[in-house]
């Protein structure tokens, strides 16, 4: 036994070697085959590989081929034993027994009397082929009572081949009755039903451990017990046995087409459904302007979830697993009724809305024949009589053909897409509802699958549908509102352009007014008054004014008015670098040297032409005392940055005019002589300039003229300057 297992073990580690050499081979295809493929990307590939090659054995042992128990722990056995593979059974025997028991005990050897002929070999047992049906017996259901019970035996040989102590599995993919169903292994109890009987797990196939209940190498009997209500019948489908790994994906396919995608689709349902409900909360009691028709939205969404509540309702039938249910069967079988018959008036009034096709009077009356029906269909008249459930269910064929005839009806005056996939869905209902009654009945091969679950995806196509051309209506509204603004706003843009342009214009033509105005008062007031003045003079003779003189200050004065024109971008020194190329010569001819003292300073945003016309202005007119009046042989023109001198602290710059002169004192605003406005046109053109200048005398002897400027002005209507 030791040789065996090391034997295995050898065994595992070539099986591992031969796999990592596979491996290794792939990896060496890929970067011969794939060479300029990022390295990232393949060893994603191998891992995505390696991760499968490890899941797969684990989520499908049957395609690993063995479970996964049998392969990390090797039974050791001195001879080699046949594999067991499955077996389809799909022949049984079958006993009607006189049992009126529901449920027996948990071996053969205890049964009752009615069953204890079960073990006599003097027992007739009838040959029969899987699946087998006993057809309703509605007469019969009729006249039993409810406790009344049918019981019918089914014996089967399970052959040896099939079977292996541990991991073997039988798997029965549907049984169907209104009772119960009892599975004995060589005659101890394996399975017995504990739900409801009337819903008792019939769409859930049957998957069974027989680990410990067979004995090697010998067949085994499988008897099953199926107790139904008279005249119900009951169906037995066809059966495998075998091992667990090579049956384990018939089962979880068969699991996953009956029950769970059932569950998750009626989930989903269900959950749009809610969503449903909450955009018609939203769409009825939210504000939302600019949103026509909210209403009729709203009334769509509610109806929507009301489909969606009685299918998920409906669909319970389907769900029903072992354990069964918290209420009694007939009060579940009418809640499910219920919901079925309230599907197609709530489906009709959803259509009407949705394309638009409203049938207010067909509505109506579909309302009052769901309420009736569903009062009809109350369990307090049938409970006793199971068998008459099927006839119950005639109640959905009114408004089903209700419903498709809506359908058709619409997609003739539609003609759409929708409409036309909806009519489709209709006409193909009625098909599918036919094959799951006559399933039921047991006219079908009870193997097949229920269909009505999977009814209602043209509904929820649709709804999706309708969600998906909301949402693409949205979409084309906002282009379409894009478009619309992006063309308001180019107009808008345009028409402000337009503004900007005709008020750019106007103030051209205002500044141009005023310039003009400026500069024909500056040549009547300076230049034309001194031109006439030289003129009258020399007509007069009086040559003793020197007229050359005169007519130079007149032609500095058109020069000064012409320089204040030019721009000078906020800055002083320009200004005044421009006022002493004017001026220069004109001193240097009185005698008189002039020293230039220039500091940074910063610039200031006010200085415009009038503002600079005012500043050129009063330095000119204290220069022109200066060399009229002082007898100054020299002056100092200096700037620096300073404080206001009025004592509040703002800031400003400052020019200071220093000659070594005769000393001079500002005299009073009152004592000035009438036709000697120099000086009080230097205060007027500085308090238009919100500035201030003071006459001081010097240390050394001469005057000093303080000029400051402010930064920014606080005066913005300079009053009338006096030439």
């Amino acid at each position: 036994m030791k040789n065996d297992a090391g034997l295995q073990g050898v065994d595992s580690g070539l099986a591992g070697l031969r796999w990592w050499a596979w491996r290794s081979g792939f990896v060496s295809w890929m970067q011969t085959s794939w060479p300029g493929r990022a390295r990232s990307h393949r060893i994603g590939l191998i891992f995505f590989l390696v991760l499968f090659s490890a899941l797969v054995p684990t989520v499908f042992p049957g395609m690993a081929g063995g479970s996964a128990s049998a392969q990390s722990q090797p039974q050791p056995q001195s001879e080699p034993q046949p594999t067991p593979h499955a077996v389809h059974l799909t022949q049984a025997e079958v006993w009607a027994s006189t049992s009126t028991a529901w449920l027996q005990p948990p071996s053969l050897n205890e049964l009752d009397a009615g069953d204890s002929p079960l073990l006599d070999a003097a027992t007739h047992w009838q040959s029969v082929a899987l699946p087998h049906t006993r057809q309703r017996d509605l007469g019969k259901g009729r006249v039993a009572s409810g406790d009344q019970t049918s019981v019918l035996w089914y014996r089967m040989k399970l052959p040896a081949a099939a079977l292996a102590p541990q991991g073997t599995r039988l798997y029965l993919p549907r049984w169907q009755t209104t009772g119960t169903l009892s599975v004995y292994v060589d005659g101890i109890l394996a399975w017995q039903s504990r739900g409801d009987q009337a819903w008792s797990n019939f769409n859930y196939p049957l998957w069974i451990d027989l680990s410990g209940m067979l004995r090697a190498g010998n067949d085994a009997w499988v008897h099953m017990r199926m107790a139904s209500k008279a005249g119900v019948g009951g169906a037995l489908s066809t059966m495998w046995v075998g091992p667990a790994a090579e049956l384990l994906p018939r089962w979880r396919w068969r699991t996953f087409l009956q029950t769970t995608l059932v569950g998750y689709w009626r989930g989903s349902y269900l959950m749009l459904g809610l969503f449903a409900l909450g955009m018609a909360a939203w769409l009825r009691f939210g504000k939302h302007p600019g949103m026509q028709g909210q209403r009729t939205e709203a009334k769509a969404f509610a109806w929507f979830f009301c489909i969606a509540l009685g299918q998920s309702l409906a669909a319970l039938t389907f769900l029903v697993g072992d354990e069964g249910l918290d209420m009694d069967f007939v009060w579940f079988t009418w809640i499910t009724l219920a919901a079925m018959l309230s599907s197609p008036v709530c489906t009709v009034n959803f259509l009407g809305l949705v394309q638009h096709r409203p049938r207010p009077r067909l509505s109506r009356w579909m309302l009052v024949y769901t309420v009736a029906a569903i009062v009809l269909a109350l369990p307090t008249w049938w409970a006793g009589h199971g068998s008459v459930l099927p006839l119950l269910r005639l109640l959905l064929v009114p408004p089903a053909l209700v419903q498709l005839y809506v359908v058709i009806a619409n997609a003739r005056s539609l003609r759409s897409g929708a409409s036309l996939f909806l009519a489709a869905w209709g006409i193909l209902a009625w098909p599918l509802s036919m094959h799951d009654v006559a399933l039921q009945l047991h006219w079908l091969n009870i193997e097949g699958l229920y269909l009505l679950p999977y009814l209602n995806l043209g509904l929820l196509t649709l709804f999706l549908y309708m969600m998906f051309q909301r949402y693409i209506h949205a979409l084309e509204s906002a282009s379409r509102a894009r478009v619309v603004l992006t063309e308001q706003l180019a107009a808008q843009e345009s028409e402000l352009r337009e503004t900007h342009e005709r008020l750019r214009a106007a103030e051209r033509e205002q500044t141009l007014l005023q310039e003009r105005q400026r500069l024909m008062r500056e040549m009547h007031d300076g230049v034309g008054s001194s031109l006439m003045t030289a003129l009258r003079l020399v007509e007069r003779g009086q040559t003793q004014v020197d007229v050359v003189q005169l007519l130079k200050e007149c032609i500095d004065d058109l020069k000064i008015s012409i320089d204040s024109l030019d721009s000078t971008d906020a800055d002083l020194l320009a200004l005044l670098g421009a006022l002493r190329f004017r001026l220069g010569p004109r001193l240097s001819g009185a005698g008189i040297v002039l020293q230039w003292q220039m500091n940074e300073l910063p610039p200031l945003p006010w200085l415009d032409a009038q503002s600079a016309l005012h500043v050129l202005r009063i330095v000119q007119e204290v220069l022109t005392n200066i060399i009229k009046h002082s007898g100054a042989t020299a002056i100092t023109v200096s700037t620096g940055e300073a404080l206001s001198p009025r004592g509040d602290g703002a800031p400003g710059v400052q020019v200071c005019v220093r000659d070594n002169g005769h000393p001079f004192s500002e005299p009073p605003s009152a004592s000035v002589q009438p036709g000697r406005r120099g000086l009080a046109n230097v205060r007027s053109r500085a308090q238009a300039l919100d500035a201030h200048c003071a006459w001081l005398p010097d240390s050394g002897g001469g005057t000093v003229f303080a000029f400051w400027l402010p930064l920014t002005r606080s005066i913005e209507n300079a009053p009338a300057v006096e030439n």
